[in-house]
């Protein structure tokens, strides 16, 4: 039952491993989803200051130069967003490979120790086994030399 431990433990840390790459993956969408709503909060705002920059317009000239001016600034914060969220997806392959390592590095380590103590078990029956076959065989020549003995006497009379 004690060799069963390791592979009991190195199952545990798969499920951890598994579970927390499942966790990593699951944060990176949450942290994607929060741009993403930051994107749609600051557009709404962006659009609430629009619609009383356009209305405060004197000229057509005055309403391309807000245009323009729109247009940059929307560009420049979905850039930023867009930005971040490549940082966050670029990353997470990493992280799963990091798990899958850890994951893999557990199984190793589980079955490096199941072989160790099957070596154990297995030098230690090897060594109970030439134990009882030395005193098998130390009982046979001492039953031997009893019957040599045992037979000498009767031959010389």
């Amino acid at each position: 039952m004690a060799s069963a431990q390791p592979m009991e433990q190195a199952r545990a840390d798969d499920l951890t491993s598994v579970f927390g790459g499942f966790s990593a993956l699951s944060l990176k969408a949450q942290a994607i989803a929060v741009e993403l709503a930051k994107i749609s909060e600051e557009n709404f705002g962006a659009g609430a200051k629009a619609a009383e920059r356009f209305r405060n317009a004197k000229s057509m000239q005055d309403i391309t130069a807000l245009q323009t001016d729109l247009i940059k600034e929307s560009i420049a914060t979905l850039n930023e967003h867009y930005r971040k969220i490549a940082e966050i997806a670029a990353s997470t392959p990493q992280e799963v490979a990091r798990s899958c390592a850890e994951m893999f590095s557990a199984v190793t380590h589980a079955g490096g120790e199941i072989v160790n103590r099957a070596s154990d078990a297995t030098r230690q029956v090897s060594d109970q086994v030439a134990d009882a076959a030395h005193r098998t065989a130390e009982a046979g020549r001492r039953g031997a030399e009893e019957m040599r003995r045992g037979a000498e006497p009767a031959r010389h009379s």
